[in-house]
C-alpha cells in the first residue's frame, strides 16, 4: 500500500504529473517539471528514457528492457501509463479548453497554419482539413511535424510505425478530442 504525504497533489505524488498543472492548488514535490523529465513518473526509474529517440521509440525500447512479451499484463499497464502520459502531455503543449483562441492558435502553429486564423470558429476550420499523427505532434524529439494529404495517409503511416494516440482518456481535453479520427475503421 502506498502512503500519501499530506497536503500534496496526489495524482503528482503517484504518477508525476498532475492534470491541473500549474493551475493545481496542492505542492508538487519533485517540482512542477518533472512529468517532462520521465513522462511515466516514478513507476520505471530504473528505465534510462532517451529523449532523443521519438515517444513510440522509447516504450517498444522498455518493453525490451524489462523483456515484457506482448500479452504480458505489465506491459499493458505501462502502455495504459504511456498513452495517459502522451495526453497529460498533449494538454499541456496545446492546451484543453476549446473557448481560448490562444490554445487553438497554438495548435495552428505548430501545423504550419499561416496567417494566423483570427477567430476559433475559422482555427477549427482549418484544423479539420489537417491530417497529422498525434503522437509526432506531441512528441517533442520530433523536428519536423509531417502533414498527410489524406485520411489514408495518415492512416497508413499510424498503422505502419505503430504511432497510435489514445482515443479514449480521462485526461482528453476538448481541444484533443477535436483533433482525433478513426484510424481502425
Amino acid at each position: 500500500m502506498r502512503t500519501i504525504a499530506r497536503n500534496l497533489c496526489y495524482q503528482f505524488q503517484n504518477n508525476g504529473f498532475c492534470t491541473y498543472g500549474a493551475k493545481c492548488k496542492f505542492p508538487h514535490t519533485d517540482g512542477t517539471q518533472f512529468a517532462a523529465r520521465r513522462p511515466l513518473g516514478k513507476r520505471y526509474l530504473e528505465f534510462d528514457y532517451n529523449y532523443e529517440n521519438g515517444v513510440a521509440e522509447e516504450f517498444y525500447r522498455m518493453c525490451d528492457f524489462f523483456n515484457w512479451e506482448r500479452d504480458d499484463g505489465e506491459r499493458e499497464e505501462a502502455r495504459r501509463a504511456f498513452k495517459d502520459a502522451m495526453v497529460v502531455q498533449f494538454n499541456a503543449l496545446y492546451g484543453t479548453d476549446i473557448t481560448k483562441i490562444e490554445n487553438w492558435h497554438r495548435l495552428c502553429v505548430a501545423v504550419c497554419i499561416e496567417p494566423l486564423p483570427t477567430t476559433i470558429a475559422e482555427c477549427k476550420e482549418e484544423i479539420k482539413n489537417i491530417h497529422v499523427n498525434l503522437v509526432d505532434l506531441v512528441d517533442t524529439s520530433s523536428r519536423k511535424i509531417e502533414l498527410f494529404a489524406s485520411l489514408e495517409d495518415l492512416k497508413v503511416y499510424t498503422i505502419g510505425n505503430g504511432k497510435y494516440f489514445p482515443k479514449e482518456s480521462a485526461y482528453a481535453g476538448g481541444v484533443l478530442k477535436f483533433l482525433l479520427r478513426e484510424i481502425l475503421s
